[in-house]
């Protein structure tokens, strides 16, 4: 259960600070009764389950209020506008780019 744990604080780091701050300590507490319960009630299947809901929680919750954040929203930016303009060059340089222009025009 130690080593659980040890994951799911690992984990809360994704959520944002103040979210952390202010319901940190209840998130593990509650993780803990909750991970408690299972075991005791399903075993191993009960353990996954709140696992798959702990995980859930995280792609709906955390990453979502994450991505908000500045820190994240200018570096995204900055890949997806560096991507395409990638994507526009190496597919206008392609020999086989230029293959399918001929083709085309054929």
């Amino acid at each position: 259960m130690r080593t659980t744990m040890k994951a799911y604080t690992l984990l809360l780091i994704l959520y944002p600070l103040e979210l952390r701050r202010e319901f940190g300590a209840e998130m593990r507490e509650v993780f803990e009764q909750q991970l408690q319960g299972a075991l005791e009630e399903s075993g191993a299947k009960g353990w996954i389950r709140v696992w798959l809901c702990a995980i859930g929680e995280l792609l709906y919750v955390a990453v979502p209020a994450q991505l908000g954040q500045p820190i994240f929203i200018v570096p995204t930016l900055s890949l997806i506008s560096n991507s395409l303009l990638f994507l526009a060059l190496f597919q206008q340089l392609s020999p086989l780019a230029a293959l399918g222009r001929m083709y085309v025009h054929h």
